[in-house]
């Protein structure tokens, strides 16, 4: 790459468009999640037939929930979720609640 090329680079990089990384306690959990639907999950419904009543499932939801909107609100989310999956539940499509509009804005004000 040359001298100009990166310097585009990282011109092309501008503060609205990048993501955070994900904080220790994130990615701790979701590694928690992650090991879950590939060992314990398969072993589990291989003892008792069945599925998840919700789409996507509850370990699906509950990753989904915690890379949304953070360790603590997607806990929330997911425990409130499991609080809802019982016998008498219909199931079906359940959706994370997409994550709250920022109200900072990621612009450079006007001079």
């Amino acid at each position: 790459m040359t001298h100009v090329q990166s310097e585009a680079a990282q011109h092309d990089n501008s503060p609205h468009e990048t993501t955070l990384a994900p904080s220790g306690v994130t990615r701790i959990l979701l590694s928690m999640l992650d090991f879950y639907r590939r060992w314990l999950s398969p072993a589990i419904h291989s003892l008792k037939p069945g599925g998840c009543r919700y789409l996507p499932t509850c370990s699906e939801y509950a990753s989904l929930a915690i890379a949304t909107h953070g360790p603590l609100r997607g806990v929330l989310l997911a425990s409130w979720r499991l609080l809802r999956c019982n016998p008498f539940a219909r199931g079906g499509l359940d959706q994370v609640p997409p994550a709250p509009i920022s109200r900072h804005l990621h612009h450079k004000p006007l001079p």
